[in-house]
């Protein structure tokens, strides 16, 4: 019941849980970007265009989410993953 009493936690909390849907956001522009790059029924300059456009939008989503999220976040997820690259990094040296 804690965190009911506080405003500025729920505000961050809040924030943090907004910029992580615009990082999930993010990663799901990149599945957009290939249907329409393949969609048959679009011209060939449409298949460029829209691309390009979700693209910039992407970005957007990363900035905003990044900003959002908070820095403690993401050092969180680039810590993760240094960690999977040293897992199998490892695992193939010991080969």
């Amino acid at each position: 019941m804690r965190i009911m009493k506080n405003p500025a936690l729920i505000f961050s909390l809040l924030k943090r849980f907004v910029g992580i849907i615009f990082l999930i956001l993010n990663y799901l522009c990149y599945g957009l970007m290939v249907k329409l790059a393949s969609d048959s029924s679009l011209s060939a300059f449409e298949r460029i265009i829209y691309p390009s456009l979700v693209y910039l939008i992407s970005w957007i989503f990363v900035i905003l989410g990044i900003y959002l999220a908070g820095p403690e976040l993401v050092a969180k997820i680039k810590e993760f993953f240094i960690y999977i690259k040293n897992k199998f990094l490892r695992k193939k040296n010991d080969r």
